[in-house]
């Protein structure tokens, strides 16, 4: 498992302490002199790691477009009271200032009238400055004035009527130190850095497991002719190769089709296009379709069955697909209206590489897909000609061709069974993952 942490110096200093607590994750940390260039950083982070952790929300209310346009798994330490009870607890007992005496800016200052209500503590005059929009990410982009900050730190003090500033912008801080106004930046709880750390893992394991889910698809066509049809169970069996499942042999009324749910995720923009209009255009029929998840075989058949027959209840003027997931949530009817689904920016990117390598575009996405289905892992030739089930030539070809242009590198070789001649086997290069990626 890789984890991606962004933040300052000094937030990964403290963070990176804790790393030997978790051996099983490499951690990965981008750093940042201001919080604003998190929308530079986040990019590799998202195609380094399997989840990015953020140093808070600011660098978080940074990346927040890009997390949600690329669908990168993120999460960020949150700001509490303990933060705030900590840093004054801290500040009173080294400095000897009361909070009257002290400057503050926080995310929310409500945090501290929490703090200092539940102390029963009253104060007469509090110098506070805060920035609650870096909660509202859905209002657009909002630049976060650091002079402001010190500016606001820096006036109090030199008015007298404040001995300490409490900054929680890493940046103010170190301003504030080049000034020599006395202040400090506030404490990372212990607590809170090892509970990030642990939320960030169990939420990376979550959706591996997700992935990992058995899917189940059942398939039927609306006048049900094609039960027992030999060339639509061999329509079935290509497709499953591409998905990399298998076809029950035992049903036909539904056919079914068992594979993994992050293989057919993997495949998902492509469903329409690729399976449902082939289908149809094939065999001149409508098809209800129910998709199952689940963490057993049989959870995932009863989730599927359930999703069939809710495509019943839907008109039968085109080709229906429901899906229940593992919680027995319906989704659907799938696809609606979704005929086109390639995004521009990905059509772009496999033409050129296509008029690069003098390959199809389809050809460059059947091995994309191939790859990622594989979650990146090394593989041969062979594995590659039997998933696009093409000969062993084609095959070999695709990958000296995407070799030669940096997109595979070789990495050893496999001998199978002890027998025959060894197999040279590649990874997709960090070209082809951001590829893919975009």
């Amino acid at each position: 498992m890789k984890i991606g942490v962004i933040g300052s110096k000094y937030f990964l200093e403290s963070l990176s302490v804790h790393f030997p607590l978790f051996p099983e994750v490499q951690f990965i940390s981008f750093q940042y002199d201001l919080p604003e260039e998190t929308s530079l950083l986040i990019e590799d982070a998202g195609k380094q790691t399997d989840l990015v952790l953020f140093s808070g929300s600011i660098p978080f209310y940074y990346g927040y477009e890009q997390v949600k346009r690329n669908l990168i798994e993120a999460i960020y330490v949150p700001f509490d009271e303990l933060t705030v009870a900590l840093s004054l607890l801290s500040i009173s007992h080294t400095e000897k200032v009361t909070i009257n005496e002290i400057s503050i800016d926080l995310p929310d200052k409500n945090r501290l009238m929490k703090v200092l209500e539940e102390s029963e503590v009253v104060v007469k005059s509090l110098y506070v400055k805060d920035y609650p929009w870096v909660y509202k990410r859905e209002e657009g982009t909002q630049k976060l004035n650091i002079a402001d900050f010190v500016q606001f730190h820096s006036n109090r003090h030199k008015e007298g009527k404040t001995h300490f500033a409490l900054t929680s912008i890493h940046a103010v801080y170190q301003e504030l130190q080049r000034l020599s106004i006395p202040s400090r930046f506030m404490v990372q709880p212990k607590h809170t850095l090892i509970e990030s750390l642990t939320g960030a893992i169990s939420l990376l394991k979550l959706r591996k497991t997700e992935e990992s889910q058995i899917a189940v698809i059942s398939i039927r066509d609306y006048q049900q002719k094609l039960n027992e049809s030999g060339l639509f169970l061999n329509f079935l069996q290509k497709l499953s190769k591409r998905l990399q499942a298998r076809v029950s042999l035992e049903y036909f009324n539904p056919h079914l089709i068992y594979t993994t749910r992050g293989a057919l995720q993997v495949f998902e923009s492509d469903i329409y296009d690729e399976i449902i209009g082939q289908m149809e255009q094939e065999f001149k029929t409508l098809f209800q379709i129910g998709i199952g998840y689940g963490y057993t075989i049989q959870e995932a058949e009863k989730h599927s069955a359930q999703a069939l027959f809710f495509t019943d209840k839907f008109l039968k003027r085109k080709t229906v697909a429901c899906l229940v997931d593992e919680d027995q949530k319906l989704q659907g009817p799938l696809f609606e209206g979704n005929h086109q689904v390639e995004l521009k920016n990905e059509d772009e990117t496999i033409q050129i590489l296509a008029r690069e390598l003098k390959m199809s575009a389809k050809n460059i996405k059947l091995i994309h897909r191939f790859i990622s289905i594989n979650h990146f892992r090394a593989f041969s030739a062979a594995e590659l000609e039997e998933y696009m089930s093409c000969t062993r030539r084609s095959a070999e070809r695709f990958v000296k061709r995407l070799t030669e242009c940096g997109c595979l590198s070789k990495i050893g070789e496999e001998h199978p069974y002890g027998q025959g001649r060894p197999r040279n086997l590649y990874v997709p290069a960090e070209k082809f993952k951001k590829l893919t990626e975009n």
